[in-house]
């Protein structure tokens, strides 16, 4: 191996050994046969035990294309390990208004992140539940396959 071999070697295993990834929670929950009832909640449950940096939430679907709108309604509920809770109706959009597809993927199946929350700040360590709820007004909305929850550390620029 010649000496610049060695030295571009170095290099790129530097640089996927910096390129670490900043969530401290990913999480998913498979929907059985695509077809998420009004009534079922996916639920999470995030260890937080920093307090004073902040992060990003996000809300992370799989869609099939057989998905039958353009965006989905979601009902997400926060409860802190003190008992403060937060609740919030929240929009994602997986198709254009012409009905191609948003989010990364192909063959009918598509990987999409909303950002939920920008720089939060949790105010106490320990587990916080975070449920998930369908709110397209459908008992039975087919076409999501996963629901996923992830909490990442907030760039500070």
């Amino acid at each position: 191996m010649t000496r610049l071999s060695k030295l571009l070697l170095i290099c790129v295993i530097m640089f996927f050994a910096a390129c670490t990834d900043s969530y401290v929670y990913n999480g998913y929950v498979s929907i059985p046969q695509q077809k998420w009832h009004a009534d079922s909640v996916v639920s999470f449950t995030v260890p937080i035990t920093d307090t004073l940096s902040y992060f990003n939430l996000f809300v992370n679907l799989r869609n099939t294309s057989d998905y039958p709108y353009q965006n989905l309604y979601l009902f997400i509920d926060i409860a802190a390990p003190n008992g403060a809770a937060i609740r919030d109706t929240f929009e994602c959009y997986l198709a254009d208004e012409h009905g191609k597809w948003l989010g990364k993927g192909r063959h009918g199946l598509y990987d999409n992140r909303f950002m939920y929350r920008e720089k939060v700040r949790f105010g106490t360590t320990g587990d916080y539940r975070v449920s998930l709820q369908q709110g397209m007004r459908t008992d039975e909305l087919k076409g999501i396959s996963e629901v996923g929850f992830r909490v990442e550390l907030a760039t500070t620029k």
